[in-house]
């Protein structure tokens, strides 16, 4: 894979792709300057909080303990990995790993081989595996699976079940039992959808550390899809698996239409004037930015401010934000007694960027309602929520790790129709003698070429750089599928098709996967 450095799209495949236990000398990107980036361990801390993603949120995440490194070692050289090197490399490692991976035993004792390769062992990949005495988390999990009348089971990453202890956790930041629920509520990032993803995954952890029930805004456009003249007002369960019987059973939320029912009435925590209530559930429902000159006022919709104006109305908003200036550090000791338990962690974690460090206290936690405005400068909520979120105790950490990569995956039905355009391309790649490996993965490449809006210039190289930077990590005549937004995709890469290798892209599937129906 060959992503596009500042895309957060490219970091969010970078880091499925380490849920996968895919190799990290098999990812590179485009811009010269950083094109093997990947190839090294590097701290959340030693880099742009931004520009890509880290793999100490993928990496090890199922132990207790912090990991500062891979199970791949390093290269000195800055030469390219040859592919034949990186195949041999990766199937090396994974005949040792996946022995070993939940067992703790060596190579060569054939009843625990046979175990590992049951369906209810089969919990991690490639070379990602640890062993089961360094994965507790993992004990009582199940591999997760994906509904569709075809079977791409491979592509689901996570467990589901979790494991025994996760199904069982209690936050420690959280009141405990009592009489009256409280409540999260916020508004999504202005970006685009993966700036929406990352804002959504640092709330729903805060939700969950604080025990909160989280409140879904409604739906409204957004941006680059608000033009779909399919569906121009999208919420976030749209596309995250959030309907399903086991997110509901371990995620507490509600949709801003439910709360409103819930607490808007008279006798409710936040009462609705009755003649108002009506006009503010349509709102809830649905809504409109009224964004001057961005066309998306519309007469038909209520504006998304009238919910905003009855949430601030009751809501404390916390002082908080996920940008460069600082991180919020989760310590039981400061949260139950004024003082940490952990401040050289917490100190060392805030040192990148020299962040201001704010601890999560019992007065933060106090209000029945804390609302985020997610979209907004002053409480933005734009960042890896790794790298702003920061639990003293690791285990309680990685299990918030674990919560994302289990918990928070996109629906089936998107499952399902990428599984179908994946067994597309490795027939196609198998028909010219590509093949595929044992976990099913392999047997194309892939490519993430950002083009249209994007802001970052430099990063925006041509289609001649494109191919002149990557060209020596294809396989010859390999077939690529190539996600972008760029319009005119038959002469932007031709470079590539005249090098030999055929190119799919999404829009080659519609009829496949039934595309305009989604």
């Amino acid at each position: 894979f060959a992503g596009t450095w500042f895309s957060t799209f490219s970091g969010y495949i970078i880091r499925l792709r380490g849920y996968y236990g895919m190799s990290k000398f098999f990812t590179y990107y485009s811009w010269l300057d950083r094109k093997f980036f990947m190839h090294r361990w590097m701290g959340v801390s030693e880099g742009s909080l931004y520009a890509r993603e880290y793999p100490t949120g993928w990496t090890s995440i199922d132990g207790d303990v912090f990991v500062d490194n891979d199970n791949e070692g390093q290269r000195n050289s800055v030469l390219p990995f040859p592919r034949d090197e990186m195949e041999k490399l990766k199937a090396m490692n994974a005949a040792t790993l996946i022995v070993n991976r939940y067992t703790g035993h060596k190579k060569g004792d054939d009843a625990n081989i046979a175990k590992v390769a049951s369906d209810d062992t089969h919990l991690a990949r490639g070379i990602s595996g640890r062993p089961m005495e360094s994965t507790p988390a993992l004990i009582g999990a199940k591999h997760g699976r994906v509904t569709c009348e075809t079977n791409v089971d491979s592509l689901a990453y996570w467990n589901e079940p979790q494991g025994t202890r996760d199904a069982t956790f209690i936050s420690p930041f959280g009141d405990g039992p009592r009489s009256k629920a409280k409540y999260l509520a916020f508004t999504p990032d202005k970006g685009g959808f993966n700036n929406i993803r990352m804002s959504f995954e640092i709330i729903l952890i805060i939700a969950a550390a604080l025990g909160r029930i989280l409140v879904l805004p409604p739906e409204q456009p957004m941006y680059l899809l608000r033009n779909d003249g399919a569906k121009k007002h999208r919420g976030l369960n749209g596309f995250f698996d959030m309907e399903g019987d086991y997110f509901k059973k371990r995620v507490r939320y509600l949709t801003m239409e439910q709360f409103i029912k819930i607490e808007g009435h008279p006798g409710g925590q936040f009462p609705v004037p009755v003649e108002k209530t009506e006009h503010l559930i349509h709102a809830a429902r649905v809504c409109n930015p009224n964004r001057h000159g961005l066309g998306w006022k519309s007469e038909n919709e209520p504006s998304c401010d009238e919910i905003h104006d009855y949430l601030a109305r009751y809501a404390t908003q916390p002082n908080i934000t996920a940008t460069h200036h600082q991180c919020l550090v989760f310590d039981k000791g400061m949260f139950d007694k004024g003082v940490p338990d952990d401040p050289e962690s917490a100190a060392k974690f805030c040192s990148s960027g020299k962040r201001k460090l704010v601890y999560v206290t019992k007065q933060m936690q106090e209000p029945s309602l804390l609302y985020i405005q997610g979209g907004k400068p002053p409480t933005r909520m734009l960042a890896h929520y790794y790298g702003y979120l920061h639990f003293t105790d690791i285990s309680i950490g990685n299990y918030y790790k674990r919560y994302i990569r289990d918990l928070l995956h996109f629906r089936h039905e998107i499952f399902c129709a990428a599984g179908k355009i994946v067994k597309f391309l490795q027939d196609a790649a198998k028909a010219q003698g590509f093949s595929t490996d044992d976990e099913g993965g392999g047997g194309y490449s892939s490519l993430h070429v950002r083009r249209g809006d994007f802001q970052y210039k430099k990063m925006k190289v041509s289609a001649d750089e494109w191919y002149a930077n990557t060209k020596e990590i294809w396989k010859q005549d390999e077939i690529l599928y190539i996600a972008t937004d760029e319009k005119d995709k038959d002469t932007f890469f031709k470079p590539f098709s005249s090098a030999g290798h055929k190119s799919y892209f999404l829009s080659d599937f519609n009829d496949l996967v039934g595309l305009d129906s989604m």
